[in-house]
């Protein structure tokens, strides 16, 4: 069953004992507390780990124009959704680490890129697992502000830490992580059929 930010918002404020919400624009405090920190806290989150349920693979979009840092001879586009750069590859599935991210611009000397990154997600994608974790995390960031119980903080944050655990687990054995080239390209270049892959510098 797909959830939204208010499902989310409110299974948060159940657990801290409010009351549900109906939008975050209600004009009550819960909503406004709820919705000055449901981003960042969701985003957040989503940065923590290496999520294979959240991860995305792309080939890069070259853009026109020499780079001012002259260590690099090539600049790409990254995709306005990332959240975390995983790693960038060549067209023969080979990762490489020299290279730069700055104001969306992806800095590197291989004049092909593949990118695999951490991608901002809607709600209705998430897992149950992760849905869980986030709701925790909330009722952690919330509680003070809203329940005014301090002392309840304590409990939050271990059950938070308990809830990403489980979901660390279940990410990993639910989802393997992907080549970032096709496995029959890749047994083929095992092989010696280098012809298969087309060359990069």
């Amino acid at each position: 069953m797909a959830v939204s930010k208010i499902d989310i918002g409110t299974q948060a404020l159940l657990k801290i004992g409010g009351t549900p919400i109906q939008s975050f624009t209600e004009g009550t405090r819960q909503a406004q507390v709820v919705s000055n920190l449901y981003d960042t806290v969701k985003q957040s989150l989503l940065y923590y780990t290496f999520w294979n349920f959240a991860t995305e693979k792309v080939e890069l979009s070259q853009l026109a124009g020499t780079p001012v840092d002259k260590r690099y001879k090539y600049k790409f586009q990254v995709p306005g959704d990332v959240i975390r750069v995983k790693g960038i590859f060549d067209s023969r599935g080979t990762e490489n680490r020299d290279y730069r991210v700055e104001n969306n611009i992806l800095y590197t000397n291989l004049n092909r890129v593949f990118l695999e990154y951490i991608r901002n997600m809607s709600e209705s994608d998430f897992p149950p697992f992760f849905t869980e974790c986030l709701v925790a995390k909330l009722a952690y960031e919330i509680n003070d502000a809203i329940s005014a119980v301090g002392s309840r903080s304590e409990r939050f944050s271990r059950e938070f830490e308990r809830k990403l655990q489980i979901a660390k687990t279940t990410d990993a054995q639910e989802n393997p992580p992907a080549s970032i080239l096709d496995d029959g390209i890749l047994v083929k270049a095992r092989l010696g059929y280098s012809s298969v892959i087309p060359n990069s510098k």
